[in-house]
């Protein structure tokens, strides 16, 4: 019975970060509606080029608390999994044409989680500054609208 109140304790501190990561992003239906608008065209209109690369499955994904996602799993079972806050983006770059290319994303020193899992090399947990995803088919404009989404959900974390 000792441990009830500090459960408790637990509990309501986990709601309140709950609420204010909730509260962070979500006040804005417009910047969700523009933030899963810009995970489907990088999910499903310009998939990662995953059959270059000899990937099985790529998903990007944006959350609500303001994070940006990516889980790339390969043929021989090697996962990739980066993470960062959008409060560390700082720039979107595109480098190829609009049949191949990379998006090239920029985000503070250090500020991408890296880990690899089943790796035959090893698992690796590390920090980046920059990711680089593979694209086919991406058009300039819907680029130019993905930059304006990530750039309107960078500014709205900082406030």
């Amino acid at each position: 019975m000792s441990n009830l109140p500090s459960f408790r304790l637990t509990l309501c501190a986990a709601a309140f970060l709950f609420c204010i990561s909730w509260a962070g992003v979500s006040a804005s239906p417009d910047l969700l509606e523009l933030m899963q608008q810009s995970q489907d065209r990088l999910n499903i209109d310009y998939a990662l080029d995953a059959d270059k690369f000899k990937m099985k499955k790529a998903e990007i994904q944006l959350t609500r608390d303001g994070f940006f996602r990516c889980r790339r799993t390969f043929i021989n079972g090697k996962q990739e999994y980066y993470s960062f806050s959008f409060s560390a983006f700082e720039d979107l770059s595109y480098l190829g044409d609009e049949q191949n290319g990379w998006m090239v994303l920029k985000v503070k020193p250090e500020g991408i989680i890296v880990q690899t899992f089943h790796d035959p090399k090893g698992n690796i947990d590390t920090m980046a500054s920059e990711l680089r995803l593979p694209f086919k088919n991406l058009q300039a404009a819907d680029l130019h609208t993905i930059n304006d989404c990530f750039s309107q959900i960078r500014q709205r974390l900082q406030h």
